[in-house]
């Protein structure tokens, strides 16, 4: 068996591992939870467990929240330099989780946990400033889930991934991520899909039967990609629909307009309106204009369609060869 083989078959057995035996370690009733589902933590647990012993390799995930598989990840193997990247800029309306990382961390005595508190791009673009020589042996995407953000992820970490990395990425159950994961594999085929799992909907729209399922499992949703540049595994792609291309072009129907930024608080006044729903209309009209007042300048400065933010551009430049 060639070494990408035996690789990807270990990669393979880990996942069948996590299928039928869950989290190798489960420290919730001391204080270490989150929400992430109990298969996708003990997944990467076991592939963490997987690089011990190579230096050069190292666990990286985007998107800390409060420390949970970071954690996780760390105390399962302690000699592997596991990094975390995260501004706390998201999910975090009381500007709480840096510090309830900071003390689990410490409270875990996880040494070989560290946090790099910036936006992920910044990060990414000069992650070697952050790991140095080593390589990314592990790494889970679980950041801003917009489309481009998840490319993002996926793009800026290539050269410095290792040569047998397995990327994991939490969430799938969007459609955004989904596209964005299909899109990578199609553009750079050197890496495959090994795995994935869905859910009926997000946790929060789950029936309390359904709930205890998805929590012990994947939860969300999850992708699991490999390097096989030896082309050993077959062809498998993130399950997508046309319908969901329809939202993309949306996008760009929404960004050009004078109030694109407030597309969210339109969207809940427009589902108000159309269900009928007089108190939940007025909350959202309330919603809509604050949320106007507060660029009411900016959106004024602005054409009523077709903006293109294209003002103060270079009209033309051509780059040099080197010198």
């Amino acid at each position: 068996m060639s070494d990408n083989a035996a690789y990807i078959e270990s990669v393979l057995g880990a996942i069948s591992e996590t299928e039928s035996g869950g989290l190798l370690s489960d420290r919730h009733e001391q204080g270490l939870d989150g929400i992430s589902g109990s298969k996708t933590v003990g997944l990467l647990q076991r592939l963490v467990r997987g690089i011990a012993g190579d230096a050069s390799s190292c666990y990286l995930e985007v998107g800390v929240f409060q420390g949970l598989t970071l954690i996780s990840a760390a105390l399962e193997t302690p000699d592997v330099a596991c990094f975390g990247i995260d501004n706390f800029a998201t999910l975090d309306p009381d500007g709480t989780n840096l510090g309830i990382v900071r003390q689990r961390m410490a409270t875990f005595g996880t040494q070989n946990a560290h946090l790099i508190n910036q936006d992920f791009e910044i990060a990414l673009e000069a992650l070697d400033a952050h790991i140095g020589e080593r390589k990314v042996g592990v790494y889970f995407v679980d950041g801003p889930h917009d489309y481009r953000s998840q490319l993002i992820c996926l793009t800026l970490i290539k050269p410095f991934l290792h040569e047998n990395a397995v990327i994991v990425i939490d969430d799938a159950n969007y459609p955004d991520v989904r596209w964005s994961t299909r899109d990578f594999l199609l553009g750079h085929r050197e890496f495959k899909l090994a795995f994935d799992a869905y859910s009926p909907a997000h946790p929060a729209n789950l029936s309390e039967d359904e709930k205890p399922r998805y929590e012990a499992g994947w939860l969300n949703g999850v992708n699991v990609i490999v390097h096989d540049p030896a082309d050993v595994l077959d062809t498998m792609l993130p399950p997508t629909n046309d319908h969901e291309r329809t939202m993309y072009l949306n996008e760009w129907l929404a960004h050009r307009l004078r109030l694109g930024e407030l597309a969210p608080q339109a969207l809940i006044l427009a589902d108000a309106v159309c269900s009928g729903d007089a108190e939940a209309e007025a909350a959202a009209r309330a919603a809509l204009s604050s949320a106007y007042a507060t660029d009411a300048e900016m959106f004024a400065a602005r054409f009523a369609d077709r903006n293109m933010y294209s003002a103060g551009l270079t009209e033309s430049r051509l780059n040099r060869k080197k010198t």
